[in-house]
């Protein structure tokens, strides 16, 4: 969404803004990476004919781009990415606010800063999600708005290459949330995170980390175990101390409240940006940003 310089060295983070690969990361996911070959076009052409071949989807002009993660996120496994993108094209129709953004500067709003996406990548390439969970005031921002921005954040970042190969960590933090919750946590609700999450997302994820546990966190991980996958569940991390998420991310990348570095780690200007561009989120999806 911004253009850096190319010319950053090794480190223990990257920065999350950024529009090339580094080079270790191709050696890393250099089938990710590589130039489409022959083979690649034909999972492309074949994914095509079936969405053409389909009620739901065959007036739909998708963009490449958009194909190719669901392609290579499911192992180009064509049969998987084609459920994967009904299941996209099902939301659309059931829960259609998934796909328009907010329709004012949410970040200007303290209100609505109950979650972003962290400034620093690992160095595995991956980038990282932080909800605090209390900081969400469901009397002034509305639970539907919550997922509009969840989603956006997603799909938004979705479009860069990097991401799609290296994937997401996501950080749950439950401190000071109480029972006014509660009442959210329904299997309805819990049901379509997961479903959102794992069969419609291209996204990989590389761990889900849940800090500052209560009794609340214990229903939602109770209620969601039947839905996770089972290589979730392999990356699920309930840490009972802040101190142990440095055994997954240097000390750079973390809020200071959490013994961390990072003083100002909202990320305004991204959301912003990511907010004007998933306007009218079209069913054919968008390019990649590089």
């Amino acid at each position: 969404m911004e253009e850096i310089s190319n010319g950053i060295v090794e480190n223990e983070t990257y920065p999350l803004v950024i529009r090339h690969i580094p080079e270790s990361m191709h050696t890393k996911y250099e089938r990710h990476f590589r130039q489409a070959d022959e083979n690649d076009q034909k999972y492309l052409q074949e994914l095509k004919e079936m969405l053409q071949g389909n009620k739901l989807s065959t007036d739909i002009e998708f963009e490449d781009d958009f194909l190719k993660v669901y392609l290579v996120s499911n192992n180009y496994k064509i049969d998987k990415a084609f459920s994967k993108i009904q299941n996209f094209l099902h939301l659309r129709i059931n829960h259609s606010y998934f796909f328009h953004n907010i329709n004012f500067d949410f970040t200007q709003n303290p209100a609505y800063r109950f979650i972003t996406i962290l400034p620093l990548r690992r160095m595995d390439g991956s980038v990282s999600v932080l909800c605090e969970i209390a900081k969400w005031d469901p009397e002034e921002v509305p639970f539907e708005h919550l997922k509009q921005i969840v989603f956006m954040i997603y799909m938004q970042e979705l479009r860069n290459p990097l991401t799609q190969a290296c994937g997401f960590n996501v950080i749950h933090d439950f401190a000071d949330v109480g029972l006014r919750y509660l009442k959210y946590s329904t299997p309805q609700n819990v049901y379509l995170l997961n479903h959102v999450s794992f069969e419609i997302m291209p996204a990989k994820y590389v761990g889900y980390h849940i800090i500052n546990g209560n009794f609340i966190t214990n229903l939602l991980v109770r209620l969601s175990r039947p839905f996770l996958p089972e290589f979730v569940r392999n990356i699920l991390h309930i840490h009972s101390s802040v101190e142990e998420l440095f055994e997954f991310f240097p000390h750079s990348m973390l809020p200071v409240q959490y013994g961390g570095t990072l003083t100002d780690y909202y990320m305004g200007d991204w959301l912003r940006k990511a907010n004007e561009q998933h306007t009218n989120f079209p069913a054919g999806g968008r390019k990649n940003i590089f």
